[in-house]
């Protein structure tokens, strides 16, 4: 299976490539963070809602085809008790708030926080055993582990404990949760996910912006993270997943 993924947006136009290569592919999964751009970008946030709504447009023109992923930096739009928690959200844009949640409002059904295919599990920040461990879950299938996560939006306690940061990101959980969780969390969890039905399961994930400065002091992408089960792809760029050898191609 190919399969475009599209990291952290953040009002970036880099996602428009997964248009112009969608017959090349079965699926395109957007990983989450629509908004709140970084500043050294110079993407205002009314830029940001303008790109949000061609993303809406894209999912309408291909909806069987595209996942749409949510992140740390869409929940807080998304869910007032989110809100409630996110001392954490620096660049949340508090004069947009209302707009931008009024736009996911509208159209709900399309996100969600976990999809997994041929046994790949996709969240926006990754999943940790260490996280499930702390909040008591114990999913004894992946297909068990992704109706976990996506119950979280719904469930009574789901969005304390979707907003878990650990030290890696300034926080005092224990570990962070798959909106939250910093890759070296990832990289270094010993024990990893595996189920009976799935030994070894490989994670695709964003979350951790990879940019360096060139010498003049510009700001350039850098590279995905990747191990054999991990690849974190956060780097302003498109890539094409193959899911049968793990192996991913950016998209220039």
């Amino acid at each position: 299976m190919k399969i475009i993924v599209l990291p952290d947006i953040h009002g970036r136009r880099f996602w428009e490539s997964a248009r112009e290569r969608i017959d090349e592919c079965d699926k395109v999964v957007f990983i989450g963070d629509y908004f709140d751009p970084y500043g050294f970008e110079g993407i205002t946030p009314l830029e940001a809602i303008e790109n949000f709504k061609d993303i809406l447009s894209f999912v309408n023109d291909y909806r069987e085809k595209v996942v749409m992923l949510l992140g740390n930096h869409d929940l807080p739009y998304f869910s007032n008790r989110y809100l409630a928690l996110a001392r954490y959200h620096c660049r949340m844009s508090r004069a947009w708030h209302d707009t931008i949640a009024d736009m996911f409002e509208a159209c709900r059904e399309l996100f969600k926080l976990a999809h997994v295919e041929d046994d790949i599990l996709f969240t926006h920040a990754g999943c940790a055993s260490q996280w499930l461990k702390s909040i008591d879950a114990e999913p004894a299938s992946l297909s068990e582990l992704v109706a976990l996560l996506n119950g979280l939006l719904t469930a009574e306690d789901g969005m304390r404990q979707l907003f878990m940061v650990s030290h890696y990101r300034g926080g005092r959980d224990q570990a962070g949760s798959c909106v939250w969780a910093d890759v070296r969390e990832l990289v270094g969890d010993l024990n990893g996910l595996h189920f009976d039905d799935c030994p070894t399961v490989k994670q695709v994930f964003g979350h951790t912006l990879q940019v360096v400065k060139d010498e003049i002091g510009n700001y350039v992408s850098g590279y995905p993270l990747t191990t054999p089960t991990i690849k974190m792809l956060d780097t302003r760029c498109a890539y094409m997943l193959d899911t049968a050898t793990f192996t991913h191609e950016a998209l220039l």
